[in-house]
């Protein structure tokens, strides 16, 4: 009797303390970096491989598990994955192999975390380091993104992850300044459009900051998103010409540039490089979406030869939007100013003349 008491009693013990293998929850990590340029284009196919059942990737969903799974995943990851499932090109024109091989990922991951706990990590999942020095004030908006990203794919609500890539790749002081750049370009920007017209570039800069990207193909990814800053500039942009003026008083069609999906209220500042020419203010513009529009900017002629005028669009608080232009000018007319100045200067040569002809006939006599 006592014998059967004493082991019903380790039974209840080894219940309570010892938890069974199938019970016991295992946190999987989904996160790989950037394998695409700016463009969307795949620097290689080397994402396929990994998303084969056997690939690292493959391996995290493919294989069979006792254990109660719980998933830790990157949007960006998934982002990518999709992208290769609806087809995708390769850097180098080589064919590409893993569009099946992404949807199978992509069902194989659906089916696997449909009754399982999904969380999910920071877009591209960066060094909270760098997040903290370049992005901190967009991190909520990127995080709110990458998690509706996700649950577009998965169909079902996740939860925002509390964990954070703790480690911190190093940047020269140069990759710093450049990523620094292209965030106060895309604060500017949004000064002027809406933000989803700039969420890719935001989202990619999040995607940069991944402390697993490779030393060597950080930069060649960093000159490429450079490249895309630059493009992205250039969506509100003045064209670039030359006036020849005839008249006194004209009225200058400056072409104003606005590929942007939406309308843009923005303002035009001018600056003469010389005294030659007073220019006129031209009020808050707006610019229709993917439009060319002319502006007329009003100008004075005070004397002929060479000007220009440096032109620069502003946001509504002034703040310098895209690349200053030079709007080079000859002036081929005689001002009413200076037709002023030249018969004044007439008479008092005149009047000097006629002085120094009286002194010679008082000299004579």
């Amino acid at each position: 009797m006592r014998r059967a008491l004493l082991l019903t009693v380790a039974l209840l013990i080894s219940n309570l303390f010892l938890i069974p293998q199938a019970n016991a929850v295992q946190e999987v990590v989904i996160s790989e970096p950037t394998h695409r340029l700016s463009d969307g284009v795949f620097i290689d196919d080397q994402l396929a491989q990994k998303l084969l059942p056997n690939g690292e990737l493959g391996l995290l969903i493919f294989s069979p598990s006792q254990a109660v799974r719980s998933w830790l995943i990157d949007p960006a990851t998934v982002a990518e994955v999709v992208a290769m499932s609806n087809g995708y090109g390769i850097a180098d024109g080589s064919t590409p192999a893993g569009q099946q091989v992404a949807k199978d990922w992509l069902n194989q991951l659906i089916k696997v975390s449909k009754n399982a706990k999904v969380s999910v990590l920071t877009y591209g999942n960066p060094s909270t380091y760098w997040v903290d020095q370049i992005i901190s004030e967009q991190i909520t908006y990127i995080d709110a993104n990458g998690k509706i990203s996700l649950e577009t794919v998965l169909g079902k609500a996740t939860n925002q992850s509390l964990v954070k890539n703790r480690k911190r790749q190093d940047l020269s002081k140069q990759n710093i300044n450049l990523l620094n750049y292209a965030q106060r370009q895309i604060e500017l920007l949004g000064t002027l459009v809406d933000q989803k017209e700039l969420l890719s570039y935001q989202l990619r800069l999040a995607q940069l900051l991944n402390p697993e990207i490779e030393k060597i193909r950080l930069q060649s990814l960093l000159r490429d998103y450079e490249k895309s800053i630059t493009t992205l500039r250039k969506k509100l942009k003045i064209n670039k010409t030359r006036f020849t003026i005839t008249s006194a008083k004209e009225e200058l069609p400056i072409t104003l540039v606005n590929e942007f999906d939406q309308v843009v209220d923005l303002k035009l500042s001018i600056r003469a490089l010389n005294s030659k020419v007073i220019v006129g203010p031209t009020g808050q513009i707006r610019l229709e979406a993917k439009s060319k529009q002319q502006v007329l900017l009003p100008i004075e002629v005070l004397a002929t030869g060479e000007s220009a005028l440096l032109a620069q669009l502003t946001n509504l608080d002034n703040k310098p939007i895209g690349d200053p232009v030079n709007i080079n000018l000859k002036l081929s007319v005689i001002s009413p100013v200076a037709t002023w100045i030249t018969s004044g200067a007439a008479v008092l040569l005149f009047v000097a003349a006629l002085i120094q002809s009286v002194r010679r006939v008082r000299r004579g006599k």
